[in-house]
């Protein structure tokens, strides 16, 4: 091997190791904060009468599971709408980051459902929610986005309409 060869040999065996260093040193990594959710959307909105809904939902900064790029964490809020239904739920979110800016949420809670008195009546007291929604990451970490869910009883009850909301959010970090 000649002096050239060896150099040329040296800076690709360096340049390896210090880029394979930098993939198994542990990067540390932001933990996401509490954030509560601001939302209005339309209840019902695949079914016939449709209504206003507003919500709130919290989101606990507890890392029930953490590995880039799931989080996992604990949530609750209180949806309501025009017709004077009210839910009141508790669940789980699994933020999936995609890149720094873009979150898939996925989610699913139980509540409780109360029917107003204009509003629809969906079989039981006890409903499910599963939830999809799509943010981005805005100023200091708050989030705008979209999301889509469906509440139903698992036929509980003996009767299982189900309805499906879609909702504009603001999430503001605490």
């Amino acid at each position: 091997m000649n002096f050239f060869s060896k150099r040329i040999s040296a800076i690709f065996i360096g340049s390896f190791l210090l880029a394979s260093s930098a993939y198994t040193k542990p990067v540390e990594e932001e933990k996401e904060p509490r954030m509560l959710n601001i939302a209005g959307g339309i209840f019902n909105v695949l079914h016939g009468r449709k209504a206003f809904t507003y919500q709130f939902e919290y989101r606990s900064d507890f890392e029930i599971y953490r590995s880039q790029p799931l989080f996992i964490r604990p949530l609750m809020g209180l949806m309501g709408t025009t017709d004077g239904n009210l839910y009141i739920y508790g669940g789980l979110a699994f933020d999936i980051f995609v890149g720094k800016y873009v979150v898939i949420t996925p989610s699913f809670a139980p509540g409780v459902y109360f029917q107003g008195k204009n509003g629809k009546d969906l079989g039981y007291p006890l409903e499910f929610r599963s939830s999809l929604e799509l943010s981005g990451v805005v100023h200091k970490r708050a989030r705008v986005g979209v999301q889509f869910y469906h509440i139903s009883n698992a036929s509980l009850g003996s009767k299982n309409p189900g309805t499906e909301c879609l909702m504009f959010f603001y999430g503001i970090p605490l």
